[in-house]
């Protein structure tokens, strides 16, 4: 998923944060895989004229715990991947309530063991049109049409990029479609209250083995996951730019496959679990 993907605010500008961000999220059950994410990144944009340019980063270390799964094989139990994953973007406002942006996103994602380049990069890319629109009473839409390649999903691969967001008032906004699907109220000047449907992902180079003693021998493979969460955040701002994040829900569908040559070798016990998120962000 674009690292940072349009969301339309008032004045019918694409908003690209300004942001540092730090977040922790646990997927555990007693019936499949275990995965605790840890992430810090950030990004920058530049307003030129009708031009806005950006870049962002971000740092993501996936734990997997195998206690809870039936898989007896201990070498191909892969324990941590990490995904430094970059974006660049420019977009353009054909007028005044139209915008189109591009971008492009390269990453390296890998276990760093053996010879990790092999499979160790993945390049995203894609483009969409922004729509805004200003309605009576102050309120503002938007509608984000488009595509991308991405590992948003695990396994590279095309995706529709259709997105509504409409802002209705000062405490009340929501998106439907991908990649944004929640409500927001705002509770107060510094609290708000914001069910989501939310993705993690990653698709990784990862080092196993094949054959036993002498005739072992270092096999590159691809790990793919995905995870469909449905949760409550609470979002607490304090100080001047800061934002505290609690998140709790369920995950609705989770996935982790294992691919060699571009063909899925094997897929790893999975199940519905409880959910929980916890982040730090500062939009500077």
């Amino acid at each position: 998923m674009s690292l940072l993907m349009v969301v339309t605010e008032v004045a019918g500008q694409e908003k690209f944060s300004d942001m540092i961000r730090l977040d922790y999220n646990i997927n555990k059950s007693d019936d499949g895989v275990n995965i605790y994410e840890t992430r810090i990144g950030g990004s920058k944009v530049f307003n030129l004229g009708r031009f806005r340019i950006g870049a962002a980063a971000d740092l993501h270390k996936f734990d997997l715990d195998y206690t809870y799964t039936s898989q007896p094989a201990t070498d191909m139990h892969f324990t941590g991947t990490y995904t430094l994953g970059t974006e660049f973007f420019v977009s353009y406002a054909i007028r005044d309530d139209w915008f189109f942006t591009a971008f492009v996103q390269p990453e390296i994602a890998s276990d760093f063991r053996g010879d990790w380049t092999a499979e160790g990069f993945n390049f995203g890319y894609g483009g969409y049109f922004t729509r805004t629109w200003l309605h009576t009473g102050g309120a503002t839409s938007s509608l984000t049409v488009g595509g991308e390649y991405t590992t948003a999903f695990g396994k590279l691969r095309f995706v529709p990029i259709v997105n509504y967001l409409r802002k209705i008032n000062a405490r009340w906004a929501y998106a439907i479609g991908y990649p944004y699907t929640y409500v927001s109220w705002k509770a107060g000047s510094n609290h708000t209250l914001k069910p989501i449907l939310g993705l993690n992902a990653f698709y990784a180079g990862v080092q196993g083995w094949n054959g036993y003693f002498d005739d072992k021998e270092a096999v590159r493979y691809k790990l793919s996951y995905m995870s469909l969460n449905g949760r409550l955040n609470y979002e607490y701002d304090f100080n001047r730019g800061w934002q505290l994040t609690v998140g709790v829900g369920y995950t609705l569908y989770n996935t982790l496959d294992l691919y060699r040559d571009d063909t899925k070798d094997y897929t790893y016990d999975m199940a519905s679990s409880p959910y929980i998120s916890l982040g730090v962000n500062y939009k500077f």
